[in-house]
């Protein structure tokens, strides 16, 4: 069995959001904000996880606040392709700024946690094949400066790295499922998905 078939059957159902009709919609209750992922296939399995907000899988308690600890991304998608398990962890800002970053880096605890999780209820291992990207999806990069919201796969998605990891910005509220992944790539840019 792949992971993307153990994950939901380890947390509640609150924490999924389920695909429909070839896409799924991604919510951030804090800024309001709704991202449509597009253009699933129906061969490729997808899971999406809320992890921050009501009825996400959060953190452990007890964690220090005063040192960010607790601050975690919005979502995590976990994508199967060809062998090739995709997990993405994504933060959703209506304007994009640096905290996202810092969100994304302290959300892969949480990654590295249900992938152990399944691991040991289902008594196997999920070694092969995992790529982990960091991804910030948000409506606009300045207060003036906007992206067309629909998706082109040629186009480029800016990346930059941050304290060891790689994080990408895509502007818009539509996303196709292979830039969400990495999978579709700009010819300019070098490969951005970990």
């Amino acid at each position: 069995m792949s992971i993307v078939s153990e994950l939901p059957a380890i947390v509640n159902e609150s924490a999924l959001t389920h695909p429909t009709g070839g896409s799924i919609r991604l919510d951030d209750e804090q800024s309001g904000m709704q991202v449509e992922v597009n253009e699933l296939e129906p061969a490729v399995p997808v899971v999406a996880i809320r992890l921050g907000g009501r009825g996400g899988v959060g953190h452990v308690s007890n964690l220090r606040t005063d040192a960010g600890l607790e601050s975690i991304c919005d979502y995590l998608l976990v994508v199967e392709r060809d062998g090739t398990t995709h997990a993405v962890l994504v933060e959703l800002k209506k304007t994009w700024n640096r905290k996202a970053k810092e969100q994304l880096r302290r959300s892969l605890p949480l990654l590295e946690y249900l992938r152990s999780a399944c691991e040991v209820e289902r008594e196997t291992r999920y070694e092969t094949g995992m790529t982990t990207g960091y991804l910030i999806i948000c409506e606009q990069r300045r207060r003036l400066d906007k992206q067309s919201p629909k998706t082109k796969p040629a186009e480029a998605v800016p990346s930059e790295d941050y304290r060891n990891i790689k994080v990408r910005t895509w502007v818009g509220t539509t996303i196709s499922l292979a830039i969400l992944t990495g999978e579709s790539q700009s010819p300019v840019t070098a490969p951005t998905v970990r």
